[in-house]
């Protein structure tokens, strides 16, 4: 076993990664949000090369990283997508209330293909996939869900993204530069990004 926390198998053994919100009112944070190296996620719910890179690309390899302490992931969730994308976004802030963003946010992309056939996220679709996460579904997330409470967050962190310099999604920034999405590599290959976060680390540390 590696001393190294980046290099975290995917048979380690981990305990979930603290769930927060920024100051910035926009950005959902895994692990911890004063690690010095960050990772941040540009998304929309409802793309199928999110959910692409994060069932089958390196996204599974940084949640565990942030699980092992070694770096913070940083989501802004875009909606640009229609209204499917709204209502996630809404629902998956809702589960940061509940500490359960990162098996919900995992569970949507696992499914999002089968919605997508059927028409998109809608509340209820949401809160029927919110079943199958332990102790997700209650009052206070179901009504979050059906009245889109966090409708003023969903706005603004797609106003970030839409003024961003991000051309596409996903879209990952490593210690705020923005990696493009031709890098391919660093979204398919879990080596080829591990080694680039440790020379972000590396800088990070001098």
């Amino acid at each position: 076993m590696s001393d190294d926390p980046l290099d975290v198998s995917a048979s380690a053994d981990l305990p979930p990664a603290r769930e927060s919100m920024a100051a910035d009112g926009t950005t959902i944070v895994l692990g911890d949000p004063a690690a010095p190296l960050a990772v941040r996620l540009y998304e929309d719910m409802s793309c199928p090369a999110c959910a692409e890179f994060e069932t089958e690309g390196t996204a599974p390899y940084l949640k565990r990283a942030a699980r092992n302490g070694s770096l913070q992931l940083q989501f802004t969730l875009g909606s640009f997508l229609g209204p499917g994308s709204k209502f996630a976004a809404n629902a998956l802030r809702a589960a940061v209330d509940q500490r359960k963003f990162a098996e919900y946010h995992e569970l949507l992309y696992s499914r999002q293909a089968a919605v997508r056939k059927s028409g998109g996220f809608t509340r209820d679709r949401l809160l029927g996939l919110a079943v199958m996460i332990p102790g997700l579904r209650g009052p206070e997330f179901d009504a979050a869900v059906l009245d889109t409470k966090y409708r003023d967050f969903v706005e603004a962190a797609d106003e970030v993204l839409t003024t961003s310099s991000v051309k596409g999604t996903p879209t990952m920034a490593i210690n705020g530069t923005l990696i493009p999405t031709g890098s391919r590599a660093l979204y398919t290959d879990r080596n080829s990004l591990y080694r680039r976060l440790k020379k972000a680390s590396a800088k990070a540390g001098k």
